[in-house]
């Protein structure tokens, strides 16, 4: 089965270099964990963190630096200013909006002053939305569906929802564009990505 995180995100190198030497990174969500290893090769303290167990175990006996937990993200106790650095990359749309809601919030309070938080997620220009929104359930949250086939929520996120969430904190970056992506079982095909990359005020 294939697995995301394979590969290191190429804003991270760049975020890398504004970082404390030596400053803690939290990864929600790392998958196969490739950003987790570059950065803990960089020099940082790297907490990792996954709810499948073949990640867990591989990263672990792998990495033996990395700090890896075996969690889902709503069950994560976030420890407050902590980490430099909080990755959530591709994972947010995976939850229902008031859960991310709540998600972003306490990664935000687990930062330093001036840390950086770092996310990506499925966007309202993703093509698939228009296909959730014909044949997936409806929920009360607006861009909110959930799958019976596959027993999951996904969200597609707008820009005013993100504004909303960061309020009271520096937006460096926020993008929202068509990308391509080619990975089993869909092959080549497209999404709707929103990079988002804000510091702590």
């Amino acid at each position: 089965m294939f697995k995301f995180g394979g590969t290191v995100d190429k804003k991270i190198k760049e975020i890398a270099e504004n970082l404390p030497k030596g400053g803690k990174v939290l990864d929600l969500g790392s998958g196969l964990g490739a950003n987790s290893v570059f950065l803990s090769e960089q020099g940082f303290k790297v907490v990792c963190l996954d709810k499948d167990e073949q990640v867990f175990k591989k990263i672990k006996e792998d990495y033996p630096k990395i700090n890896v937990l075996s969690s889902d993200i709503l069950d994560f106790v976030f420890p407050q200013d902590e980490f430099s650095l909080v990755l959530i990359l591709n994972v947010l749309h995976l939850f229902k909006f008031k859960e991310v809601a709540r998600i972003i919030s306490d990664a935000i309070g687990s930062l330093k002053k001036s840390g950086f938080l770092y996310l990506k997620v499925f966007s309202t220009k993703d093509p698939s939305y228009q296909r959730f929104a014909s044949i997936a359930q409806k929920t009360k949250e607006k861009n909110t569906f959930y799958s019976n086939k596959t027993k999951s929520f996904t969200h597609f996120f707008s820009e005013d929802e993100f504004l909303k969430l960061f309020k009271g904190h520096e937006v460096l970056e926020m993008t929202d564009v068509v990308v391509g992506d080619n990975h089993p079982p869909l092959g080549k095909h497209e999404h709707g990505i929103f990079t988002v990359l804000i510091k702590k005020q």
